[in-house]
Order: C-alpha cells, then structure tokens, then sequence
C-alpha cells in the first residue's frame, strides 16, 4: 500500500450569462455560459459537455429547458432519473416520467400511449424524463406499426446526460437515435453531457452522421470556483476489497464510533461485482452488527427490490457497484472503490469522493502510476486515460453495430406487416454506411432460414444439419437488436441480503454464476444461498439449435463468451465447405465479432444438480421459466 495526494480543482469563472443571473447566479463557470450561447445563438445542432463531476452541468438543462417548447431528457438508470426528477421539481420545473411504469397494453394500444403521453403533458409539463431504452423500443420496431416513429418528431430538444454510461452495443442505439432526431427536426439541440465521454462517440456523430458539433469543455483555472477538494489516496494493488472485508470492516467500525449523526452517506463502497457487494453487505450483518445497521445496499440485485429507498437517507454508508458512478451526491468523505476496466468508469467512481469536503479514497486493485506524492486532479485524469484500457468502441465497429440496427429494425417491419414506408427508409438507410452490406445478410439468412425441411415440406437443408443449426442460431441471435443492452433471462429470486431475504428479479445466467438455488417457492421464485463448501454447483446451458451440446455456464462472462466465440466460429467454417450455402461466410463470422454471444442468446434450458429450469421465448413479453426437480 503507498498514498498520494490528489490536490483540489478550480474551474474558471466569469459573469453569468442574463439566463443564470435571473436563477440566481452570481457568476458563472464559464462552460455554463457557453453552452447557455449555443442554446440561443449555436448554429450547430448538437454539443458535447466536457465537464467533471459535480461541475454544474444540470444547471445548463433549465435554459434548454426553458428555451424549448419540449425538451426529453435522457437518463441512463432509473435511479438517476428520479435523482433528478426530485431536484427539478425542487427547483419548481414541473417534468413528467417516461418509462414501463408508464406505458402499459401491448401493440397499438401501448402506441397510442406513447404518441398521446406527450400530447398530455405538453401543455403542463415543461419536460418529458425517460430512459434510452424507450426510445430504442420505438425504432426497433417493438411497438406495432410506423406510428411510434412520430415520437421523435414531438421534441425539439434532447439531452443525454451521462451518454459515457454505455457500451458500444447500447451507444448504437443512441447512435442511431440521435441521427433520427436531428434528421426529423428542423432545428434541433442535441446536449450530450459527460465528465468522461466516449469520443469516439462524438467522432462517430461527425463521420459517419455527418452532425456539426459544438465542443464545450470546462476550463481549469487556479484562480476559479472551487469544485473539487484534497483527496488523500491510498493504493492497494492486486487486491480486492472483499478479500480485504475484515480491515475495511474494522474501518468502518471505528468511523462510525467517531461521529454522532447518521443521517447523511459520507462513506462510500464501490465494487466490481454485485456478488461482492452483496456478500459484504451479508458479512457485516452477521460480524459488525453495528456498521450493518448505518450501511444501505444499491447494486443490481436491488434494482427492483421494494425494500430499497435511497430516497431516505438515514443511513452513512452506502454498499454499491458500477450503478453507483452516475448521480451520487453525496458529501463523500471515504470512498473505497476496486478499480474498473476502463478510465472512464474510474473516473466516475473516483468523482464521488471531494465534492464539498477533503475527502480519503482507498483503490483496490491500482497498480503503480506515473504520480508522484502530489499530482493536480487535471493531470491526475490525464494519467488515468493513458493507463487504463479503453472501452473497446472503435468506428468499424460502432459503423457495423449501427447499420446493423437499422437494417434490422427496417426488415422486422417489412416481415411483421409487409408495410413499407419512405420516411422511415430515410430514418434507417440514409447517412448509414453498413446499412446495405447488414440489410442484405439480415434478408439473406431469412431466406435461407425458410428453406429448413420441416415435416414433409421440401426444402434445402435438413433439420439438425450444421448448416440448419447455424442458421436458426444466428437468426435467433438478431433479437439482440430489438433492445438497446441486449438480451437477457429475468427471474423472480431471494437472496440473502443481511437480515432478510432480499425479493427482487435478476438475469437467471447471471444468478448461478454466483449462487446455487436452495429451494424453489411457488410462482418459480428461486431462493438463492451459498453453497455448503464454498463451491458452486455445475450450471449447464441449452442453447437454440444446439440443444444437445450442453454449454457449461457456471464460469465467468468472459469465458463462457471465449467458448462460445470458438464454437461459432469453427461451425461457421464448418459450413463453408458446402458449396450450396449461399450466406456469405465473411459476414457470419463478422456479425459474431461485433456482438457478444451471451447477451445475444437466451438458453432454452438450464440445468443444475438439482433443477431443470426450461424457457419459453415464444411469448408477448420476457420469457418465461419452469422450475422443477430433476429426476435423477
């Protein structure tokens, strides 16, 4: 373990623009008053916002806001949203919430919802808060008909607040959404905010969309408004912090003994893992009852957990994972973080810490950098980007990731209604250089697909021939497209979560990656618990076309991807020996490039020790799971 020093940071101020100084501003960081210009007189449709966290971005949404007839501002998690639902209406912007609370019904009927709810609120409402994947919903196609397209016609200002938030297969979708928006509209304003954007996002947007851009990024200065404080850092290298559990605890303990109020989160944990994070949460229940009592737990698992309201901060500690990067506010004065993957997501982490106080933040897994005993959070930043991997969203293949959305969404139309439209040609082919190259193979494998023997039909291919499998396997594999983050298998679970069994649904692959089921309830909720030796049971996977070749699935993401990878690969040059497939072979091995497997597919059938789980895809909705004893 070593420490360094990362000093406070400033940002350069001047007289706020008249917008800011009728809120009450007495300056204003100087990013504000430039983004408050394009606002009013930029002649480019969209910008980007470079600014740290807790910097004041929001604070530019108002004039926007205020400026536009509507404004539909985008959030990455729910949590964010209502975050900033609450400190809008605080600060008396009446907004409404879009999201699947929202819309019910399914078909038309959830299409007249989504056209009418804008129509409802417009008149009372100064703007729409809602999350991408609706919006993605509606280009792909999951709502019936070309009507839901009409929604983006209905704003004329957008933002995307935290858009780094997103791997390159969900920043496809937004991709894509932007260039409809500023197509549809004749003077539009597309805000993308970060601290850390993807820039070869914004490189995208210019290249391959064609979009002018306004870059606007916060300007450092010694002499500025105060926006970060010291932060004593502490770095424990090739460590995580679960293995670390009893000294962070014993931490913890000593902290809480210091102070008199709970009442505000001040010391923060970001892990890795959900599993981690949980199995922490568990451990200071059952050894340090009384850090367990001022400590609350948002990661995944709670997402649609009822007993979870961070709205209510009694308590000083918060237990969280990568959920936690965007929208803390917090007064955190301990941060203890794992280092993520990518500089982005560090950064983010480590922005929690020093907003309004000095603040100490222990880095589990951060090796040795090119700072010294003090570095400037500027060139501290700097360091992280050049050290750390980069998300893995290049320009081929963000192109092909686009074009390939679009070209699906376009033929899941045509195939569903036989309905053709120009307009929405135009939405999907137009400034979209991998759209033909996509829309060919997508129409190519349909059409092969068709040619399967079934019964006593004729056909080209017979069932449960290599070249049956990896056609139905592919086309089964381009539902990833019809949501923004790919797909996955939903379940009702409990899972021990300090002093109760925590009732929430998480992905099912995902879950027995980390627990073995224990019992079943009835309605095929899975009670979950550790297993008796510290092993994990084996977990096999089904998957479609290759029913009888079990998969194992109790390892990690990463492997289970590698493995999967091989085999598709090898099936596919398997195939290219008969000379009458007529799929190009090049393009099948791209498409398995650009995606990841275990986010495309869906098992049919789960196997453990002790249960078969079987799936059922073929339903309006997420699928459908039946658990029951194996008879062995």
């Amino acid at each position: 373990m070593s420490d360094f020093e990362v000093a406070g940071a400033s940002l350069a101020t001047e007289s706020p623009e008249p917008a800011l100084e009728d809120r009450g501003f007495d300056y204003a960081r100087s990013f504000q008053n430039r983004v408050i210009e394009w606002i009013h007189d930029g002649t480019e449709p969209a910008s980007v916002v470079r600014a740290p966290t807790g910097a004041g971005k929001t604070a530019t949404f108002y004039e926007l806001i205020e400026s536009r007839d509507m404004t539909l501002l985008v959030y990455p998690t729910n949590a964010l949203l209502r975050q900033q639902r609450e400190r809008f209406e605080e600060d008396d912007i009446d907004v409404a919430v879009l999201n699947a609370n929202t819309l019910d019904g399914h078909g038309h009927e959830r299409t007249e919802q989504l056209l009418s709810f804008v129509n409802k609120y417009a008149a009372d409402y100064d703007a729409v808060l809602t999350n991408p994947d609706i919006l993605q919903a509606a280009i792909q196609g999951m709502y019936i008909g070309s009507d839901p397209m009409r929604f983006f016609n209905e704003f004329d200002a957008i933002v995307y607040d935290e858009f780094h938030f997103y791997g390159a297969l969900s920043a496809s979708g937004l991709l894509l959404q932007t260039k409809i928006i500023a197509e549809r509209q004749p003077d539009p304003k597309i805000l993308l905010a970060s601290a850390t954007p993807n820039e070869e996002f914004v490189q995208f947007l210019r290249d391959r969309v064609g979009l002018t851009i306004r870059d606007i990024d916060a300007d450092y200065n010694s002499d500025g408004d105060q926006f970060r404080h010291r932060m004593v850092v502490s770095r424990h290298e090739d460590r995580k912090m679960i293995d670390c559990r009893d000294e962070i605890a014993a931490e913890l303990q000593k902290k809480i003994d210091t102070i008199d109020a709970y009442h505000e989160p001040q010391i923060v944990l970001v892990f890795n893992s959900a599993k981690d994070s949980n199995d922490f949460h568990d451990f200071l229940y059952r050894e340090y009852p009384d850090v367990f009592e001022h400590a609350a737990k948002d990661n995944g698992f709670d997402t649609n957990d009822e007993t979870v309201d961070l709205d209510e901060t009694d308590f000083y500690i918060l237990n969280t994972t990568s959920k936690g990067e965007v929208g803390l506010d917090y007064d955190v004065t301990a941060l203890y973080m794992e280092k993520p993957f990518t500089a982005s997501a560090f950064l983010q982490r480590f922005g929690r810490a020093g907003r309004q106080s000095e603040a100490t933040v222990d880095i589990y897994g951060l090796g040795q950098g090119p700072w010294g005993d003090d570095v400037d959070f500027q060139t501290f930043a700097e360091q992280i980007y050049e050290g750390l991997e980069s998300t893995q969203m290049n320009q081929e293949r963000l192109a092909d990731l686009v074009g390939f959305r679009a070209a699906y969404a376009l033929v899941e139309r045509e195939e569903d209604s036989g309905w053709f439209n120009q307009e929405l040609r135009a939405d999907f082919e137009a400034n979209i250089d991998k759209f033909g190259q996509w829309y060919g193979f997508i129409r190519k494998i349909i059409e092969e697909h068709g040619k399967i023997k079934g019964g006593f039909e004729p056909g080209k291919y017979q069932q449960g021939s290599p070249e049956a499998k990896l056609l139905e396997f592919t086309k089964t594999c381009f539902k990833t497209f019809r949501g923004l983050r790919g797909q996955s298998l939903p379940v009702s679970i409990k899972y021990p979560r300090g002093d109760q069994l925590g009732a929430t649904t998480y992905d099912l692959s995902t879950t027995l990656r980390n627990y073995d089921i224990v019992d079943i309830e009835d309605d095929d909720i899975l009670v979950l618990g550790p297993s008796d030796d510290g092993i994990l049971s084996t977990v096999t996977a089904r998957l479609p076309a290759y029913e009888t070749e079990p998969t194992k699935y109790d390892q990690s993401t990463v492997d289970i991807e590698e493995l999967l990878q091989t085999k598709i690969h090898r099936r596919i040059d398997q195939v290219e020996l008969d000379d009458d497939f007529e799929v190009s072979t090049e393009l099948l091995h791209r498409f398995f490039r650009i995606i990841r497997i275990v986010n495309a597919i869906i098992p049919s059938r789960v196997t453990t020790p002790k249960y078969d789980i079987e799936v059922d895809t073929d339903v309006s909705g997420p699928p459908e799971v039946d658990v029951h004893p194996r008879q062995i």
